[in-house]
């Protein structure tokens, strides 16, 4: 089923394409990571923002494709219907770090030039 590829996929589970795609979010974590601390140096605020970019993209579709699979995750489908699974995954502490750190660049993009502005380092800091 889609539930339990997405399930697979994002775990690393099944394929070499799973292990690859879970070796590239490790991966794409070091890189937000690293472009998180060098934009809080003063002049480099908008340095390698395409690259974060991106790695707020995949973050996004690999929460979305976690939020399908979760059906299939025995952590939180057992014993519960498809509806309960999620609704426990998406209060879950790690679905919440996960948000922590999409939420805000789509915070900025939609309020370009607002009060999001003077917050703009936590923002970034948060992500």
């Amino acid at each position: 089923s889609f539930e339990r590829w997405c399930y697979n996929i994002v775990n690393g589970f099944g394929s070499p394409l799973a292990r690859a795609v879970e070796t590239a979010i490790y991966i794409l974590i070091f890189t937000a990571v690293f472009i998180g601390i060098l934009q809080t140096v003063e002049g480099h605020e908008n340095d390698l923002s395409g690259i974060e970019s991106f790695t707020v993209f995949a973050f996004t579709l690999e929460y979305i494709l976690r939020a399908i699979g979760v059906g299939a995750d025995p952590v939180f489908a057992s014993g519960t219907n498809g509806f309960v699974a999620r609704l426990k995954y998406f209060i879950s502490f790690y679905s919440i770090i996960d948000l922590l750190a999409i939420v805000p660049y789509y915070i900025t993009l939609a309020l370009p030039g607002s009060i999001v502005d003077q917050y703009d380092e936590y923002l970034r800091m948060a992500r």
